[in-house]
């Protein structure tokens, strides 16, 4: 489903370090450190509701031993920024924790779905959503200003280019696929040379290629409009993706709503990360490939199909 952006407000922030203190307050915490950036609005929120409850304790640059430091966060994603202190066995703790984040990392903190805007993310006219501020890092990463003209915008166009990119996850291929049409039909049904774009999840680098789907149809089954078997493949491709299972879920789609006698996918794609890092090799392509019932096990119907696909 489409990633929902929730703006957090200070009061809300406040609670939950109210909540995360609670957790942690009679545990004779000398220093609080918060982990850069997101961690440092946590470290002194939580000192300040300890200064209310009359505990000192004192915010540091860097953080002291493991048995008289606790180490906060404002959210736990994916667990890679607190890993590092909990193997060298601090006590970890955070405001928030995401849908994926670790089970055993912070689990009593406050859960939330989709993407969060912590207040002090918001930019000079009180907008955004935090994201830009990674682009911005990127930049920076690879040596650029991006302050300069060119680049000043850049991040707000990266973000809507990556919504539009990944606008897959809000798309039900159920529902695409969910009108039939009562027409018999016996043979092979085949749609070829579907243009897609899709985005390798190793790299978040596209591949781009064309793909053939063909069914053969149910006696009790319908058919389904051709169009919808273009948008079914549209809808897994604008998601992060590996080929192999683009060509499945496409597959599986089809088989889940129309029950046919067999389907047959075969995807044909060039992949950025082949042709512009790593080996460099610009002229390769992918193929991949599923077929099921009849398009997999009777030998007649398979090559049919495969000499119409014209691979």
């Amino acid at each position: 489903m489409e990633c929902a952006i929730t703006q957090l407000t200070w009061g809300e922030l406040y609670q939950a370090a109210g909540l995360l203190w609670e957790r942690q307050k009679g545990k004779g915490w000398q220093y609080i450190y918060g982990v850069p950036r997101g961690g440092c609005s946590a470290a002194l929120l939580v000192q300040s509701l300890a200064h209310r409850d009359g505990q000192s304790i004192m915010v540091l640059d860097e953080p002291d031993a493991a048995g008289t430091t606790l180490i906060v966060d404002d959210i736990v994603d994916s667990g890679k920024t607190l890993r590092p202190f909990i193997d060298q066995e601090y006590t970890v703790d955070a405001l928030y924790r995401s849908r994926q984040a670790p089970k055993e990392i912070a689990p009593h903190a406050v859960r939330v779905n989709g993407w969060i805007t912590f207040p002090f993310e918001r930019n000079e006219r009180n907008e955004g959503t935090g994201a830009e501020d990674l682009v911005i890092r990127l930049l920076q990463f690879i040596g650029e200003d991006p302050t300069r003209d060119g680049l000043r915008d850049t991040p707000k166009r990266v973000l809507k280019a990556w919504k539009e990119m990944t606008v897959g996850y809000g798309q039900d291929p159920k529902a695409i696929l969910s009108r039939s049409f009562d027409q018999s039909h016996d043979e092979l049904i085949l749609l070829r040379g579907v243009r897609f774009t899709s985005c390798c999840e190793h790299h978040l680098l596209p591949f781009t290629g064309t793909a053939a789907i063909g069914y053969i149809p149910s006696p009790t089954g319908g058919v389904v409009g051709i169009s919808k078997l273009a948008r079914v493949l549209e809808c897994f491709a604008r998601r992060l993706q590996l080929q192999e299972r683009l060509t499945k879920q496409v597959a599986d789609a089809i088989t889940e709503a129309l029950s046919p006698l067999g389907v047959g996918v075969v995807i044909r794609a060039s992949h950025s990360c082949m042709s512009c890092r790593g080996c460099l090799q610009p002229d390769s392509d992918l193929i991949t490939s599923v077929m099921t019932g009849m398009l997999r096990d009777s030998t007649p119907a398979r090559a049919e199909f495969l000499s119409l696909v014209n691979l």
